[in-house]
């Protein structure tokens, strides 16, 4: 399928579902936009970045069809094939883990505390199958109850941690518009909490010290990956004066000589970037720019978030002529957004392997691929599953029926966007 016959399927699978722009309004709040005085606004709480709003052409390198293209051709085939040693890796990351208060007070316990595995229950085994497991946690964690808080500053009970730690997760991204809801406190207390909890978590993306490196690094399997995490901004905030350094942002100088830094040290180097246009389906200009410049820095693999739904994925090289991978938005992994699109995530598996070819150690992308993910809804519950292994049952429970919700309706979006077929 050709992009800009994608394109067409996917505005007008839009329109069915009211889902045409990043300003259309609903009644719910719980996650359209909404005119605010930076612009657009969203209701969750994210800028549209009203200066990205561009016209959406062909994505260098890559059409939503030939991504999946590539997707099959690469994992059948592999990108070669050595006879020498192979350390092989999985990696997985899922989208935006954005919890609203919905979301807590139903998985608050009777002695008042928190239990969030609930939301993760259906996906732990594929999160626990990878070797490097890794979420966009969209919204900050805090241990005070006086700050728990939804939309328009989201403020998580910090239990959230043990359940993604519970579910497999290795890496969690924390540099997101949502960042600095909490302010500075809750920067210090999410840190704090991987700390004193969980040292050998990854966490990517905030600091509380200038001395503290934007660079992450991993080993998996004889693998060593670096990792850095930045967003294109804060909603407005702004960071103290003087604690620039408690989240990184695009807009940050030293950037070039950060992932010159990591590239040098590391076998692969992931760029987890959240940016792009709230609600729609194709990558901005903006967000095509940032993932190319992560490219030509030097990353191997660019992994979005930002958008809340689907965008395309693929191999992509840049007008300078250097290739990656590219997942543009992998949605939400989980929220209490009230539009079907919403409901539709996915999940990046990606394989790596290190291969001894004899004149050195080289790392190849394997295979890739992206396998959807529905958020299920019925009554109070919320959690996800696979779309491929999603009950029809529940499908049929689920709360947004009266919006056109159906299983169907989901693989066909994500056709529209991907090039998939269903299988």
């Amino acid at each position: 399928m050709k992009f800009r016959n994608v394109l067409a399927v996917g505005l007008a699978l839009a329109l069915i579902f009211g889902e045409s722009t990043a300003n259309t309004a609903m009644a719910s709040g719980t996650g359209d936009a909404v005119q605010g005085p930076m612009g657009p606004v969203t209701s969750d709480g994210g800028n549209t970045q009203g200066a990205q709003q561009e016209t959406f052409g062909p994505v260098t390198g890559m059409g939503s069809g030939e991504a999946a293209a590539a997707s099959s051709e690469v994992g059948s085939s592999g990108l070669s094939e050595n006879s020498g040693e192979k350390d092989e890796i999985l990696i997985r990351m899922v989208g935006d883990d954005l919890i609203h208060a919905h979301i807590f007070r139903t998985n608050q316990q009777a002695d008042g505390t928190y239990n969030f595995d609930p939301l993760f229950e259906h996906m732990k085994k594929d999160i626990e199958e990878a070797d490097v497991a890794i979420i966009n946690q969209e919204t900050i964690m805090v241990n005070d109850p006086a700050e728990y808080a939804d939309y328009p500053c989201f403020g998580t009970p910090e239990s959230i941690g043990h359940s993604l730690v519970s579910a497999g997760f290795d890496v969690v991204a924390h540099a997101n518009n949502h960042t600095m809801d909490r302010g500075i406190g809750g920067i210090l207390n999410t840190i704090r909490f991987w700390r004193e909890n969980y040292p050998d978590i990854t966490y990517l993306g905030i600091h509380d010290s200038p001395e503290d490196s934007d660079i992450r690094y991993l080993t998996s399997n004889g693998i060593r990956i670096g990792f850095v995490n930045y967003t294109y901004g804060l909603n407005g905030f702004r960071r103290p004066g003087g604690m620039e350094y408690c989240v990184d942002l695009l807009t940050d100088g030293g950037i070039e000589a950060t992932v010159a830094e990591a590239r040098a040290n590391c076998d692969l180097l992931i760029a987890i970037l959240h940016v792009g246009e709230e609600y729609v389906y194709q990558p901005t200009a903006y967000e095509q720019q940032q993932v190319n410049r992560f490219i030509d820095l030097g990353a191997d693999i660019v992994l979005c978030s930002h958008p809340h739904v689907l965008e395309p994925f693929g191999m992509v090289t840049t007008p300078n002529g250097r290739t990656g991978l590219v997942y543009y938005s992998l949605g939400n992994y989980l929220s209490a957004q009230q539009k079907v699109p919403r409901t539709l995530g996915g999940m990046a598996d990606i394989r790596v392997r290190k291969v001894q070819d004899g004149g050195g150690r080289t790392v190849e992308i394997a295979s890739y691929d992206l396998i959807p993910l529905v958020t299920h809804m019925h009554g109070p519950l919320i959690t996800t599953y696979r779309l491929d292994e999603y009950p029809d049952e529940l499908a049929a429970g689920h709360n947004l029926l009266s919006e056109g919700f159906s299983k169907d309706a989901l693989w066909n979006l994500f056709t529209s966007i991907t090039g998939k077929v269903r299988p």
